[in-house]
């Protein structure tokens, strides 16, 4: 496999490059003030960068796969080692621009993609159910990811109802991705339903809490509320299931990124003290654990290229396989070399003008999105089975016959209000 950039790529990898050395600058007091990095934001707003999971023939920079190709990727991980917080900012817009392309029909993506492209607009997530101040397990936890948000069909489109955590960039997004079951399904394999949110709907609020996170704090991930905000049957992606059935990407590798690229923020910070102390240098122990620190990147940068060169094959089964592969190592190749820095970088590491506990935070946190057992458990089913399908953590791939398009469940597209505005 040959792994040299083209010189698109190159290009776009040198001016994120640039960027990241001046949101370094910046990222303690983001980190400390919990501030959305809005001025870093914008920055990659001019520069073009929140294009790149924007399909070409809807005026971007990408292709249909979204945020799972080379392209992204690459830009994110040097974004990231500048700045997590900006780099899981950015992570998020770019996941949900390819959650559009993947499912929206044509007319939807040039509704959605143009706001982007022409006003620099941001896409964020009403996905995930999971409240970090519920201390007891609701009734339907399992081995998947599942949602019970509501979805109530109402003249020309739905009502819903829920509350939902860990909605990243949630206050600051212009458009909202929300997952819900379908009226009439049970499960995510079947049923579940990819609808687009303005922030300003009626209805929808934003909930205190994520001020006491210790990573990632300026993310703005903390819950919402929806209290009967109308979604209309033009923000509806796709049919029931499609998600599951029909979108080809997962999460798993762009977290990787992510890790990878904290990781080598916290390894650059160590090169550099270890550059203007030549004593450190004849330290066999400190010159050591640099060695290792550096192979562990190696290691986990390759891996994540590996898996996207399956991405970009169109291997999707055997790709998503090897993105839980290498978020695995990417989570435990960037704690280790994080840990390795506040030993190499002794006392110094204890106080805040240093980046390290910074790194370990926003890295920590990133290596706790979704459970670890939960993965290798998928990893090691498909392994044993030989059987692989990319979207199994949320549900099983169904036969054609087994699908239920939203005329099965009693509900008509064709008949319902529509309207171009968003």
């Amino acid at each position: 496999m040959n792994f040299e950039l083209s010189a698109q790529q190159a290009e776009w990898v040198r001016r994120a490059r640039e960027l990241a050395v001046e949101f370094k600058q910046d990222a303690r007091r983001v980190d400390e003030s919990g501030d959305y990095p809005s001025a870093n934001m914008q920055k990659l707003r001019d520069g073009g960068f929140l294009k790149l999971a924007v399909p070409e023939e809807f005026g971007g920079l990408g292709t249909r796969a979204g945020w799972c190709s080379w392209l992204p990727h690459l830009v994110l991980e040097e974004i990231a080692a500048g700045c997590s917080n900006t780099g899981w900012a950015l992570l998020t817009h770019f996941h949900n621009c390819g959650v559009i392309s993947g499912i929206a029909s044509d007319r939807q993506c040039a509704r959605f993609f143009s706001d982007v492209v022409e006003n620099g607009a941001l896409i964020g997530s009403l996905g995930s159910e999971v409240s970090p101040q519920q201390m007891r397990a609701g009734a339907n936890v399992g081995r998947r990811i599942t949602f019970e948000a509501g979805l109530e069909p109402v003249e020309g489109g739905f009502r819903a109802n829920a509350v939902k955590g860990f909605c990243s960039g949630g206050p600051v997004s212009d458009y909202l991705i929300y997952w819900a079951l379908a009226p009439g399904t049970s499960s995510n394999a079947e049923g579940l339903v990819i609808c687009v949110v303005p922030r300003t709907s009626a209805g929808l609020s934003f909930l205190p809490g994520w001020e006491e996170a210790i990573g990632l704090r300026a993310t703005h991930s903390g819950g919402a509320k929806l209290e009967g905000v109308f979604i209309p049957w033009d923000n509806v992606l796709g049919e029931p299931g499609d998600w599951v059935q029909k979108h080809h990407y997962t999460f798993e590798l762009t977290y990787a990124v992510q890790l990878v690229g904290t990781a080598q923020g916290a390894y650059d910070f160590v090169l550099d003290l270890i550059r203007e102390r030549p004593y450190l240098q004849q330290d066999d122990t400190v010159m050591y654990a640099i060695g290792a620190m550096s192979s562990q990147l190696q290691s986990a940068r390759t891996t994540w290229w590996l898996a996207q060169a399956m991405w970009t094959a169109e291997r999707y089964d055997d790709a998503a396989h090897a993105s839980m592969r290498a978020l695995h190592v990417a989570k435990a190749s960037a704690v280790d070399i994080v840990n390795s820095a506040f030993d190499v970088c002794g006392v110094r590491s204890v106080f805040k003008f240093n980046p390290i506990d910074r790194s370990w935070r926003d890295a920590r946190t990133v290596t706790l999105h979704t459970r670890e057992s939960q993965l290798m458990r998928l990893l090691a089913e498909g392994e044993v089975s030989g059987a692989r399908f990319t979207k199994e953590k949320y549900g099983r791939r169904l036969d054609e016959f087994e699908r239920k398009t939203w005329a099965d469940v009693g509900l008509s597209r064709d008949a319902a209000l529509t309207s171009d505005a968003p």
